[in-house]
């Protein structure tokens, strides 16, 4: 089993653009998220791919691979697709994707789902879920939920507050919703095979690129854990990582 590392790193973020140069604590964001993900014991090789010079730059300049990529693809699904498309890779297995904007992804997480997804040959994806949503990330639309069935595959991912609770005065132990943090693995078949998929009317609404890989039946395998982790998408997201950074090693 051979598994590539990819982290998508657009420059122009809707919500806080360059945000993968800000620094947290002397490392821009890019690059902390790169350690990171380096404590994977099972990704073979990591690389970046990018759509912006200065990126590559930042990534060359701490040793990581990096590859541009155009800067109109929608998602980092599409940005991987092309990577593998354009660049070959065709000696792996599983291609992993790191968002960019996750500093503190866990690489004992990214093993869990490397191993769910290789000892499930009906799932295309893996993905992880966080047990425990809090109130107000249910009314937050930038922290995106996921509803998993009894056998732990993805139902759907929505920003919306979810599942409705028609009856208030229902009770349960702990919430169904888990919250979807920002890790993927795919098989190549499935991403070499992406561009053929039919347009997904969910993911434009939602604008959540796995709900297209749910609407075009491709079953999602999700990993429950109790691990934390923070994209970052706002600048108090910068400041909270780090504060959050004095309780990590890196």
């Amino acid at each position: 089993m051979k598994v590539l590392g990819v982290i998508p790193a657009r420059f122009a973020s809707t919500r806080f653009p360059g945000k993968l140069l800000k620094e947290i604590k002397g490392k821009t964001v890019i690059r902390r998220t790169f350690e990171s993900a380096s404590r994977s014991s099972l990704i073979d090789r990591l690389v970046v791919a990018t759509d912006d010079r200065r990126i590559l730059k930042e990534v060359e300049s701490f040793g990581c691979e990096a590859f541009l990529t155009p800067g109109e693809l929608n998602s980092g699904t599409e940005r991987i697709a092309y990577l593998l498309k354009e660049y070959g890779f065709k000696d792996f297995d599983f291609v992993v994707n790191i968002q960019g904007d996750e500093p503190f992804i866990s690489g004992e997480l990214i093993d869990d789902c490397i191993r769910a997804l290789s000892g499930d040959p009906s799932a295309a994806i893996s993905t992880a879920g966080r047990i425990g949503v809090k109130h107000t990330e249910l009314k937050n639309p930038n922290v995106v939920k996921v509803l998993v069935d009894k056998c732990g595959y993805a139902i759907y991912f929505t920003r919306q507050d979810i599942p409705f609770i028609r009856d208030k005065d229902f009770c349960f132990d702990v919430h169904p919703a888990l919250v979807h943090l920002g890790l993927y693995v795919y098989r190549r078949e499935f991403l070499e095979n992406y561009d053929n998929m039919e347009d997904s009317i969910l993911e434009k609404m939602e604008k959540l690129e796995q709900l297209r890989a749910l609407e075009n039946c491709y079953r999602i395998k999700v990993v429950k854990t109790d691990k934390d982790s923070l994209g970052i998408d706002t600048v108090e997201d910068l400041l909270l990582a780090e504060k959050m950074l004095e309780s990590y090693e890196f």
